[in-house]
């Protein structure tokens, strides 16, 4: 990879749905001890709507962490799962969030594009709408060492789209907006709130659930690369 894109010198990124995955494998046997039958592929898919459904929900004046419970009866309801049961699954999640999380997986190839991002000398942040864990779960999921500063909207008490929190990032890292890039996955979460802090957005779609939108998008965290480089051409 080429050195920095001209003028773009660090690139920050969401943790959830980033660089982060829930963890597929401990919903599903959740689900199947309910004998409701599915796949981790369609558990990322429809955890993917369930975004989008967040995504309007910010865009009506909502914030996201009202709508925790919600998130998850999206998912589940698309299953036809029972009422009951739908709760007892959503109830057993929020405990292992609350004791271990729940989005503690690294999305695939995010480590290995991480670190070809520093050895091409890039800076890099994560900025996060968590629960005052995510520098633990980033640093578990083996990303450790590789962030110059992780901003937990938890612990600073200022979430995203509010460009406080982008802020908060810039000034632990000493850089100025227009260097950056954001790189997020709801675009009213992130896009929105990237663009109020004066930071180039980038929408990581992975079920391309947003071509509806004026927004630049990629598929998968390993095109992040050539999309700097292809900015450092312009």
């Amino acid at each position: 990879m080429a050195a920095p894109a001209r003028g773009i010198a660090t690139v920050l990124l969401d943790a959830g749905g980033v660089l982060l995955d829930l963890d597929y494998k401990y919903l599903r046997r959740l689900i199947d001890a309910r004998r409701v039958e599915v796949t981790e592929e369609q558990l990322s898919r429809l955890e993917a709507t369930a975004r989008r459904e967040i995504h309007k929900h910010v865009e009506q004046g909502g914030k996201v962490s009202d709508k925790w419970r919600d998130y998850f009866r999206i998912i589940l309801d698309s299953l036809r799962m029972r009422e009951d049961d739908r709760e007892q699954v959503i109830d057993s999640l929020w405990e292992a969030h609350q004791r271990y999380g729940l989005w503690t997986k690294p999305i695939e190839g995010g480590p290995e594009t991480v670190r070809q991002l520093k050895e091409a000398g890039y800076r890099v942040g994560v900025v996060s709408n968590a629960e005052g864990r995510v520098a633990r779960d980033l640093e578990s999921a083996g990303y450790a060492g590789m962030f110059e500063t992780v901003v937990d909207s938890h612990l600073v008490g200022v979430e995203k789209p509010h460009p406080e929190i982008f802020h908060i990032a810039m000034q632990n890292m000493a850089v100025k907006p227009d260097t950056a890039v954001f790189v997020g996955d709801v675009p009213a979460v992130d896009v929105q709130g990237a663009e109020a802090a004066g930071i180039r957005p980038l929408l990581l779609d992975r079920h391309d659930l947003y071509g509806d939108l004026e927004v630049t998008r990629i598929s998968a965290i390993t095109e992040l690369p050539e999309y700097l480089e292809q900015l450092g051409a312009e």
